[in-house]
């Protein structure tokens, strides 16, 4: 015990158990000991809920044991890894960079005596690529894992691969705030090269009042959360903050709360990534003229982050998550729902003071349909940077130690990217991809391959283009890729050259900072050393255009039609611009076909860049650098013109000759053609005659269903050619995909059930090639046994999980077997008669327990009267009203006054 008024020397090691003591109060603490007593000999998962302290405490516990070297803790965002760095060292009364610092993308701050990093972004990756051995590196600790960042998870793989393989005296720490753990102990058990022991702690420190509104859609997101904002304004005290899910709805708020904030004197702020750090900071710091704060906040501030004075949460159940659509290789962020974990996170930021409140908008039964858990991030992201970094470490996707396997469908689509880059090539004999030299060149550059192997291509310059020209293009290659990494809004622009000019102050430093980093991959020595910089004046329009179709060569388009104040302009296909020329208004919409076979539009003035006019320089194509796949078309948000000299130059074997069936859309066809053009955009094309197509009879059916194949991976789910049977055993199955429908009679690990339909189209091919090649038209198309054939891409033991667990039909109490309808939405609803449910009182379930059946009662006529998944509550609520109503509608049928215990029946009293 420390006496008062005694001095007491204190050394680096007692330092640290005192500096301790003022988070005693937090449970994390009691985990201390445990923590650093197991670390010794043991691989570590911890377990604590949100508030708990693990991401203060434990690292600086880890300082104090047996553990020599640097400890490395990983962090999915970067706003919290510089400020929990600073957090952290102010705890030891130092500086960022002495024994805690921090590294991240492009920045870092570190010290021969840095023992504690803080690392994300891919770091630890790029770390153990260089240096397998880690050398002075002792643990590795991975903090918020329930996030499920592709990052984590894969450097998690890796870490256990040098654990076994290197270094068995490394020790791995994960460390989560709602993961299921179960699944993560298996992994580690089966892959660990050490004991795993589990450390939990219960409880969170205050308690959070949880509050439920009706359900608020995304259209009236803005609205309604001003409302609530104001509400909890006048009955709380306290900071209050507000989940949202982007920066478009954080900015609406702040414009609507304006004149809440001057009257009530509160300062509003925003958090989100691409924010300064000296505006993330004042958003999470006290105020300091002691005005209340009201925080808008993407999901950046759900966890980890300590903002003081909050007491009030209002959480939107939004996000926007990148998704990746392999059809169109775009990646676009989507509005979507959180997970019922990301909920119980976000509440917990109320409770981290004093006790708190938070505000779900939505209904309580609407949140109890949301997802448990995160999807991991493995499961939606563009792949291909993960699987070239598999194969540079030398290994495979399915021998790696993943919580989460991609899908065969993800791992084709990565595979088939990197091999137009050239980076990946295939074994003929095993079919089995493996990087290629050029392929461990693209994954030394710390970016995305794609973007990588743009810098190495102006690296070595274009044929055919003067040394001007190639020097215009590594000006624009660094900005491109510093543009496709960055969260700079475009204000509007949608020209890339547009949206550059118009960046300006901080964001502009940061832009021109971030395309710096790049000059080294793009130059060498020589052109350095005469000052080649990052010059965003000096940028070519034409060769920002040529970098982007270098980058995302699927991206480009090729303009088929144009829209002018509402008018369609005639013409379909392809079209030059001397289709639309000469039409002079305010505005237009013009239609693109893409390269990857999407059709993509554009809002623009007749102004702009792409006005498409009598202008020699003007050019029908153009590059795409951001877009949203909204149904099954490409709203362009930004993009830049390239003319089709330049492509020719850049893409030669592109715009030589093929042969392939493709569907023409106006006759629901399928006609086989030799055609030129880019990748999936057709410039000229002529059919083949019946001649040629039976003198080789074999390729043109192989052709045949390769198209059709391309047709259904395109489609969007709602125009599959799918009758009512079919959809309701897809429904089922996405529904098992959905829960992870348990396999009973799997001999091995279960396998993954399909994220998507054109995936299991893929699953089937063998069963559907054979039906496929003889379908001339959609007609034929729409006609073939999709269920039949489907079912017959999903394993034995995933058929029988199908019928065993998500039944067609279920008994009702009058003992007949009654047919269960699956919505779109996940529901499963029973449509019956009120009276055949009577004696029911208790749930009905499928799925051993984790669904809920919804009973739609109908009257003896068949009108629905009630909805309800609690039949018992019914019996004894709202069940007496429509007695009443019943008895004098229905007079001849059975209306008891306790059906809870009465005979069910479908027959009227007289039959009974």
């Amino acid at each position: 015990m420390i006496k008062s008024g005694t001095l007491y020397p204190l050394t680096y090691n007692t330092f640290i158990p005192f500096m301790l003591q003022p988070f005693s109060h937090l449970p994390a603490y009691e985990l201390v000991t445990p923590l650093k007593e197991s670390v010794a000999a043991n691989n570590i998962i911890i377990g604590a809920p949100p508030g708990a302290g693990k991401s203060t405490v434990l690292p600086l516990s880890l300082l104090q044991s047996s553990l020599k070297g640097k400890i490395l803790l990983m962090q999915p965002r970067r706003v919290v890894v510089r400020n929990l760095a600073d957090y952290l060292a102010k705890q030891l009364n130092e500086s960022v960079g002495e024994t805690v610092g921090y590294r991240i993308k492009g920045e870092s701050k570190t010290s021969p005596a840095t023992r504690l990093e803080i690392i994300t972004e891919g770091v630890l990756t790029r770390m153990i690529q260089q240096d397998p051995e880690l050398a002075d590196v002792t643990a590795i600790v991975f903090d918020e894992f329930h996030e499920r960042s592709i990052h984590s998870d894969f450097g998690l793989a890796l870490a256990l691969e040098v654990q076994t393989g290197l270094r068995d005296d490394l020790r791995l720490i994960v460390m989560s705030a709602t993961l299921d753990i179960a699944p993560l102990q298996a992994l580690l058990n089966e892959f660990s090269a050490l004991p795993v022991v589990n450390l939990n702690t219960q409880g969170r420190v205050f308690p959070v009042d949880i509050r439920y509104t009706r359900d608020v859609q995304a259209y009236e997101l803005v609205p309604k959360t001003c409302n609530i904002i104001k509400q909890a304004v006048s009955e709380h005290d306290g900071d209050i903050l507000v989940f949202l899910p982007g920066r478009g709805s954080i900015n609406a708020v702040a414009r609507e709360i304006k004149g809440l904030a001057e009257s009530a004197d509160i300062a509003i702020h925003m958090l989100y990534g691409a924010l300064s750090k000296s505006a993330q900071q004042d958003a999470i710091a006290p105020d300091p003229h002691g005005r209340r704060k009201v925080i808008l906040s993407t999901n950046i501030a759900e966890t980890s982050l300590t903002i003081e004075g909050v007491t009030v949460v209002i959480d939107s159940l939004w996000e926007n998550s990148a998704q990746y659509h392999p059809s169109s290789d775009i990646t676009a962020l989507t509005q979507q729902r959180i997970s019922q974990a990301s909920a119980t996170q976000r509440a917990g930021r109320a409770g981290r003071v004093m006790a708190g409140i938070c505000y779900r908008l939505c209904s309580k039964s609407s949140f109890e349909r949301l997802a448990k858990h995160n999807a991991a991030q493995i499961e939606k992201e563009d792949l291909s940077s993960f699987l070239l970094d598999t194969y540079a470490w030398g290994s495979t996707p399915d021998t790696l130690a993943l919580l989460t396997k991609p899908t065969p469908a993800q791992l084709n689509s990565a595979q088939q990217k990197l091999h137009r880059l050239h980076a990946v090539g295939f074994d003929d004999a095993t079919g089995q991809g493996s990087i290629t030299p050029y392929g461990r060149q693209v994954a030394q550059l710390p970016c995305q391959p794609h973007l990588a192997h743009l810098l190495l291509t102006v690296k070595s310059g274009i044929e055919g283009l003067s040394p001007k020209e190639n020097n215009a293009l590594k000006h624009a290659a660094v900005f491109v890729v510093a543009l496709s990494e960055s969260n700079m809004s475009a204000s509007g622009a949608t020209s890339v050259v547009d949206a550059l000019l118009q960046v300006s102050g901080n964001a502009r430093n940061q832009l021109i900072q971030q395309a710096s980093r790049y000059v080294r991959y793009v130059t060498s020595s020589t052109e350095r050393e005469q000052s080649f910089k990052a010059d965003i004046n000096a940028l070519e329009e034409w060769a920002l255009g040529l970098c982007i179709a270098i980058a995302f060569p699927l991206q480009v388009g090729y303009l088929r039609v144009r829209a002018t104040s509402g008018n369609n302009a005639s013409g379909s296909g392809a079209c030059s611009k001397n289709a639309t020329a000469g039409v002079k208004q305010s505005s237009q919409l013009l239609e693109y076909k893409l390269a990857s076979g999407k059709g993509a539009e554009l809002a623009t003035s007749n102004s702009s860049a792409f006005n498409h006019g009598d202008a020699d320089d003007s050019s029908p194509w153009l590059a795409v650098l951001e877009g949203q796949l909204i149904k099954n078309t490409v709203v362009i948000r930004l993009a830049q013109a390239v003319p089709e000299s330049y492509l020719r130059l850049a893409f030669p074997k592109a715009f030589s000759e093929k042969r392939s069936a493709v569907l023409n859309r106006d006759t629901g066809q399928m006609e086989a053609r030799r055609s030129t053009g880019f990748f999936a955009i057709t410039l000229n094309s002529v059919p083949v005659s019946g001649q040629e197509k039976i003198r080789d009879n074999e390729y043109w059916d192989g052709a045949v269903t390769e198209g059709w194949f391309a047709y259904l991976d395109a489609l969007p789910l709602s125009q599959w050619p799918l009758c009512d049977a079919d959809w309701q055993w897809w429904r089922r199955v996405a529904l098992a995909g959905k829960l992870n429908l348990q396999q009973d009679k799997a001999f091995d690990k279960p396998d993954a059930w399909p994220a998507s339909l054109s995936e299991l189209v893929h699953k089937a091919k063998e069963s559907l090639s054979a039906a496929l090649k003889s379908c001339k038209n959609i007609k034929s198309l729409q006609q073939l046994p999709w269920k039949t054939a489907l079912n017959n891409g999903l394993s034995w033991p995933q058929q029988d999980a199908l019928a065993t667990h998500l039944p067609t039909h279920v008994s009702i109490p009058t003992g007949r077997e009654a047919a269960l309808d699956y919505r779109e939405s996940g529901d499963v609803v029973l449509a019956v008669k009120m009276p055949e449910m009577y004696s029911q009182n208790g749930p009905l379930t499928i799925a051993g327990g984790r669904v809920t059946v919804v009973c739609e009662l109908l009257s003896p006529a068949g009108r629905p009267l009630q909805t309800t998944s609690d039949l018992g509550a019914f019996w004894q609520g709202s069940y007496k009203e429509i007695q009443k109503e019943m008895k004098g509608r229905y007079p001849k049928h059975y209306w008891p006054d306790d059906p809870a215990n009465a005979v069910p029946t479908s027959k009227t009293k007289k039959r009974m």
